[in-house]
């Protein structure tokens, strides 16, 4: 067996001030070491010996890694929130500007796998009352996008009149699917990456066009 502590000097607590980048440091190496051995495998005093802390100082900054990957969901969503608002150009028209959207969110996850894995496939269990076990402002606030990208859509006589949000989520279904193919099965995809992609969003805004019965 290896001794995982054996080139890992014990560092303490950092001085006032310091305790981001800690913070950071802590869910660089959770990640790796979630993706590598995965999350059940993995424990707090195997993810404080990568850092270089005791599980003690570990403690300090995350209760549990329950908690680390809730962290791990409230980054990337955090950065998806800042690419969508980015995409959204008042200049272009509804159609353009909601595509863009789209297509942000797939390109967005399908270039950090690690985290949009632990994200979606890897997330903390419901509490007993069956409620998630964080909430993410972000990842809130990414989904409205979505759905003002849908009204906007339906007032404009361009999508069927629906309830937005259940549009929305079928709508985000489809680009989980893809963005996971993109990211775990890319060898059986034979069509290029942005004509794939083209095509799902062709796809959607089709399926709910008000030229479809």
């Amino acid at each position: 067996m290896f001794n995982l502590t054996a080139n890992c000097p014990i560092r303490h607590r950092k001085p006032r001030g310091q305790g981001a980048s800690r913070r950071g440091e802590i869910i660089a190496a959770a990640t790796r070491i979630f993706v590598e051995e995965g999350v059940a495998a993995a424990t707090m005093r195997r993810i404080a010996a990568a850092v270089g802390v005791s599980p003690t100082a570990l403690y300090v900054y995350f209760p549990d890694k329950e908690a680390i990957l809730a962290a791990i969901a409230s980054g990337w969503f955090a950065e998806l929130l800042a690419a969508l608002e980015a995409s959204q150009n008042s200049s272009h028209d509804t159609v353009t500007q909601f595509r863009a959207g789209l297509r942000t969110y797939i390109e967005f996850g399908a270039a950090r796998p690690d985290s949009y894995r632990l994200t979606f496939l890897a997330a903390p269990p419901p509490q007993s009352g069956g409620e998630p076990c964080s909430n993410i402002p972000e990842a809130d606030s990414s989904f409205d996008i979505l759905v003002s990208g849908v009204m906007a859509m339906m007032q404009e006589g361009r999508f069927r009149q629906d309830d937005p949000a259940k549009v929305a989520e079928t709508i985000w279904a489809a680009l989980h699917g893809l963005t996971i193919l993109l990211i775990d099965q890319t060898s059986h995809l034979t069509t290029p990456k942005d004509v794939l992609i083209e095509a799902m969003l062709g796809m959607i805004i089709s399926g709910f066009s008000t030229v479809n019965p």
